[in-house]
């Protein structure tokens, strides 16, 4: 038999080509969809003793070892994606939105499921009084109420929502997706109202698809992005504020992720120069770095309490610097 080392040569070539697409290399690699050896595999039985794969002479079979996975440049972290809703249209590829390029929001407030109770003071948070004229400025804010809606819900402040909710479809209005937000709204506050919790986690997901949706028409991306920055800072807010009130190092392993700020950055880096300097994106640059590297854990650690502080201290930097518009 042929079929294990024509497995492993495959699985092989497809972590070399994987690597060499991570380190920036444009060049097409063709891989054939099988490799042919002359070496011949003896026939595989299971051991009833030991439970283990062995071949007909008795030889253990060796286990192949788990490839981690390696994130390549524009990529999703696989935390923040979900799969099952894969997108593959020929619209949503050329303008760079489909489940890879564009974070689900569902995926990065799950993190909050598992952590302790958000301290009160990091439930609410006070919104901007004034629209902004910033479309990406729009869209950040757009980002954090989906966020504030999520939280308000988990904590159990559902009379929150409705306020929040009306924030949401004046933003989208702001932002020309007025009619998708109305939809949605009104749902919003039903779900909570009724307590339907996992119900208006999922509305506030399909919220976030019908605003990609509408953006991909309207050809601005960048704006997609930027919901979900805004959706990411502020859950991330809202975790290490929980993990801070009740420590617990295995729970808040959870959020050191450094493909996160990794991600965002590469997101800013591409933005429109005119919007990057109204936005001062160069700061929120500096700032995901500190990230990335705070959140770099050495190999079977777990974090220590004034690791998750110091994220905190950075976390907070940043949502200052998001606030900040070039008028």
């Amino acid at each position: 038999m042929k079929v294990m080392l024509t497995t492993t040569i495959f699985a092989l070539a497809q972590v070399l080509a994987g690597s060499a697409s991570a380190q920036g290399s444009r060049e097409d690699v063709t891989l054939p969809q099988s490799v042919e050896t002359s070496a011949e595999v003896a026939p595989q039985e299971q051991n009833e003793t030991t439970g283990k794969i062995e071949a007909e002479d008795g030889t253990p079979e060796l286990e192949e070892e788990a490839v981690p996975e390696v994130r390549r440049p524009g990529e999703v972290p696989a935390m923040f994606r979900d799969d099952s809703k894969l997108d593959e249209s020929l619209i949503n590829q050329e303008l760079g939105i489909n489940i890879y390029t564009a974070p689900s929001i569902n995926k990065i407030f799950n993190q909050l499921d598992d952590l302790p109770a958000i301290p009160e003071e990091y439930v609410l948070r006070k919104r901007p009084e004034k629209l902004s004229t910033e479309p990406g400025q729009l869209a950040l804010e757009m980002g954090y109420l989906m966020a504030d809606g999520f939280i308000a819900v988990r904590s159990g402040h559902m009379n929150d929502i409705k306020p929040i909710a009306l924030e949401l479809a004046r933003f989208g209005k702001a932002l020309g997706v007025g009619d998708r937000m109305n939809a949605h709204s009104a749902s919003l506050l039903e779900n909570a109202e009724k307590g339907q919790i996992e119900e208006f986690k999922r509305n506030l997901a399909n919220t976030q698809e019908d605003v990609n949706a509408e953006l991909v028409s309207l050809r601005d991306p960048d704006l997609a992005h930027l919901i979900a920055l805004g959706g990411w800072i502020r859950a991330l807010q809202g975790a290490t504020a929980a993990i801070g009130s009740k420590f617990d190092a295995k729970q808040a392993a959870v959020v050191f992720y450094p493909d996160g700020p990794a991600y965002f950055t590469e997101i800013l880096s591409g933005l429109n120069p005119q919007t990057a300097e109204k936005m001062h994106v160069a700061h929120m640059l500096e700032l995901l770095s500190q990230l990335t590297q705070a959140m770099a854990l050495p190999e079977g650690t777990l974090p220590t309490v004034e690791q998750v502080e110091a994220l905190r201290d950075i976390i907070q930097q940043l949502t200052q610097a998001t606030a900040r518009v070039e008028k």
